[in-house]
């Protein structure tokens, strides 16, 4: 290395110089590095999830148009530029692109001469089908959606007609379920899509196959699970009740509330006919008359009836179903737990003192909770308060008590903006090491030796010393070799001057003892 630059700069180079040189191809090289890595195109994703076929139909269409495309390792996500990302989507959805599962009522747009009754049914079956999967596929979260219906012909006779269904098969992002809102939602979608189709009939399904909506055919199973439901809704609403208001009177987390409730689900349908023997009404009156005659042919007669109703009333009853037959509630409280201060002397804390809440603090509780659930004692409704200390040998992890991410971690979530701070600080290293290869290494002064020897003449004055010295003979033990010539600025030379640098440039080696003599005084 060393031979190579000496033959392109002509002259030898030092180890210092090629280390120098090193560094700055380095940091030119990191320079362009991450130059060209924060000006390189970022890649998003045009479309994700898309069927293989779509894909091929929609890579062709890219190469066509010189848009730079990338495939991600499953094959179903197409990768663009920012700066190409709406024009792809333009172009794309010019073409009609990506295909958007089955066709809708576009079935219908060409003529349909020659098709015959079946065809035409048929072709509208899947037109509805393909129009509720674009519409539930736009909502959010959902990544793919499959329909199916099963429609059944109206009939002329009403007890021979078979109700409408459907399925709706859903898969969600990120392998989540949906929640039972968007269930009844997509099923009253797909009901109100459909002329005759209830929503108890539309049966969906995730994309593991558990039911989370299921045609309602009347059986017990069904109604205990609706039941259980709607049980335990009335439950969890009563409990958070009790809780926020008994978190306000002994503190957040010294207080556990247990609600059982008993609902009536029996739907009773009554029908009463009253009839008041007081109240009469005549419906109907017949009369008998007799009319005088002669003695031969005797009187004639007629009669009369007359038909009273009695009043009545008819009262249609029907009691609703999921009424409150009866409340269960344990509430359990958490002693009063008092921490002393401790002492100035002690050498640990003192141990917390427990003690049981009161009568009254019970009852004032108890109290609390009947008026805050509508615990009613003629009803059959049960309430117990009970005080008791809590087991804290197994302490709550509270939100603020999470560690956060590591900084590992942080960089294996979302590693794009730590890989611009890692460049900084890459950059940041190498100009350090390059600004101290480049910092120029002091020489090391040699140690001067000590001389025992005290001047030789310490009575003149030191211009005399000089003097007396330079004529005295020369030490050859003491003679040390003489240092590098210094240059010094020019100054006014004195007949004096001139005469010790001549002597001095005679004898140097004397010259040098007596100035380490002057040093050493």
């Amino acid at each position: 290395m060393s031979s190579l630059l000496e033959s392109i700069f002509g002259r030898s180079v030092a180890p210092r110089q090629v280390a120098i040189i090193g560094v700055g191809v380095l940091v030119t090289a990191a320079i362009v590095g991450v130059a060209n890595y924060t000006t390189k195109p970022v890649q998003i994703p045009l479309f994700a999830g898309l069927p293989l076929a779509s894909v091929s139909d929609m890579t062709a269409k890219l190469t066509e148009l010189n848009i730079k495309y990338k495939l991600d390792e499953s094959g179903t996500t197409i990768m663009v530029s920012t700066e190409d990302q709406a024009e792809a989507r333009v172009q794309l959805a010019k073409e009609g692109l990506p295909n958007a599962g089955r066709p809708g009522m576009e079935l219908f747009d060409k003529p349909t001469w020659g098709m015959t009754d079946f065809t035409q049914k048929v072709n509208y079956g899947r037109a509805l089908e393909g129009e509720l999967e674009r519409t539930i596929s736009t909502m959010r979260d959902v990544e793919k959606v499959d329909v199916h219906l099963a429609l059944e012909e109206e009939s002329l006779f009403k007890q021979n007609e078979r109700p409408s269904k459907a399925s709706v098969t859903l898969t969600m992002k990120g392998g989540d379920s949906p929640s039972e809102s968007v269930v009844r939602g997509i099923a009253s979608l797909v009901a109100g899509s459909i002329g005759g189709l209830d929503p108890q009939h539309v049966t969906i399904l995730d994309e593991r196959g558990h039911a989370l909506a299921s045609a309602d055919d009347g059986s017990v199973s069904g109604l205990t699970s609706r039941q259980l439901t709607v049980q335990r809704e009335i439950e969890v609403s009563l409990e958070k009740k009790a809780e926020h208001l008994l978190n306000s009177l002994v503190g957040r987390g010294n207080s556990r509330v247990q609600v059982t409730a008993s609902v009536n689900f029996d739907k009773l349908e009554r029908t009463v006919q009253a009839v008041d023997p007081e109240k009469q009404v005549a419906s109907s009156e017949q009369r008998a008359e007799v009319t005088p005659g002669s003695p031969q042919q005797g009187a004639g007669y007629s009669t009369t009836a007359t038909s009273f109703e009695n009043s009545r009333s008819v009262e249609n009853f029907v009691a609703a179903i999921g009424t409150l037959r009866k409340l269960t509630v344990a509430v359990l409280v958490a002693d009063k737990v008092t921490i002393t201060p401790a002492d100035s002397g002690a050498t640990s804390a003192p141990d917390p003192i427990i003690t049981p809440r009161t009568a009254e603090e019970v009852a004032r509780i108890e109290a609390l909770m009947r008026n805050a659930l509508g615990v009613d004692s003629t009803r059959g409704d049960l309430i117990s308060v009970v005080s008791a200390p809590f087991d804290m040998s197994r302490a709550e992890v509270r939100s603020d008590s999470i560690p956060t991410l590591s900084v590992i971690q942080q960089v294996q979530n979302n590693p794009l903006p730590f890989v611009g701070i890692s460049g900084m600080i890459a950059l940041l290293i190498i100009a350090v090491v390059a600004m101290m290869a480049l910092k120029p290494k002091k020489v090391p002064t040699p140690a001067v030796p000590a001389l025992a020897a005290a001047p030789r003449y310490p009575e003149l004055p030191p211009s005399q010393q000089m003097a007396a010295a330079l004529q005295s003979p020369a030490d050859d033990d003491a003679i040390e070799p003489a240092p590098r010539q210094v240059m010094l600025p020019a100054i006014a030379i004195s007949p004096e001057r001139e005469q010790a640098i001549a002597t001095v440039e005679q004898r140097p080696e004397a010259a040098v003892r007596v100035t380490r003599n002057w040093l050493r005084s």
